[in-house]
């Protein structure tokens, strides 16, 4: 009895192989940039949730302080000074480490004040962070108090006006102004957040948040502050004229290129 005899398959020609790499090629090349994309936008959905918790942290200190806002800096001696997230970390506020950090941050990564000397005072207390106050509404100079003088309705746009922003430096609090984004322009790129393909997360006072370009939070409308919000700044005057709201058209041409998204 002669044995069955098997029927050969035939294999993959070249060409038929070249095709199918080719295809496999084409959807890596396909899928990659998805994946990248998608993990860009969890990050970024990451960093909204921290700015806006950290937003409502500053209105639940606000409520348990007379209305009153955080100071970006508080003395605590002579010596000796702490950041308001410090504090926030200090008294509880914020109890978990990862709020304070995009995870996006480009290196270094988040950063801090602790052991910084600012007017002979050195920082015993801060958290390393991405996120910084508005120091044009919160800032000012060698506070003693736990709570600024200036209460959150103090603030006339608060659904308009800058309240927390990414920052790039150990900065607890950030200003932009003409002088300050001009003196910036050769240190590219700033102390401002950029990450976020060339934008950056902003919680605003009303507790919502918004990722947008450091050029949009100057124009058509400034969101850092309307002349009424600002607090006094020995470093940069605010002129008559700002006591409005108002625009910044110059801001186009100071702006470092990395914070342009063209």
């Amino acid at each position: 009895m002669d044995a069955p005899r098997r029927t050969a398959r035939p294999g993959f020609t070249i060409i038929e192989l070249l095709v199918s790499i080719g295809i496999i090629a084409l959807i890596i090349a396909i899928t990659i940039p998805t994946l990248v994309s998608v993990r860009a936008s969890s990050r970024q959905a990451k960093c909204l949730i921290n700015a806006r918790e950290i937003a409502a942290s500053v209105e639940t200190f606000a409520g348990n302080n007379r209305d009153r806002l955080p100071e970006n800096r508080t003395l605590l001696n002579a010596r000796e000074y702490i950041t308001w997230r410090g504090q926030f970390v200090r008294d509880a506020y914020i109890t978990d480490e990862s709020v304070w950090q995009c995870p996006s941050h480009k290196s270094p990564g988040p950063q801090s004040e602790l052991g910084f000397t600012d007017d002979s005072a050195t920082c015993i207390q801060d958290a390393r962070s991405s996120y910084a106050l508005n120091g044009h509404v919160l800032w000012r100079r060698e506070s003693i108090d736990d709570d600024a003088k200036r209460p959150a309705n103090a603030i006339a746009r608060p659904s308009h006006t800058v309240l927390i922003a990414e920052t790039n430096r150990s900065n607890a609090d950030l200003r932009a102004s003409p002088p300050i984004i001009a003196n910036y322009y050769n240190d590219n790129p700033g102390p401002y957040g950029y990450w976020h393909d060339r934008r950056a997360v902003y919680a605003f006072q009303d507790g919502h948040a918004e990722v947008i370009a450091l050029l949009d939070t100057g124009n058509p409308d400034c969101r850092w502050h309307n002349g009424q919000d600002l607090s006094d700044d020995p470093f940069v005057p605010q002129s008559p004229q700002e006591f409005r709201p108002h625009a910044h058209p110059d801001w186009a041409y100071l702006v470092p290129e990395i914070y342009l998204n063209r």
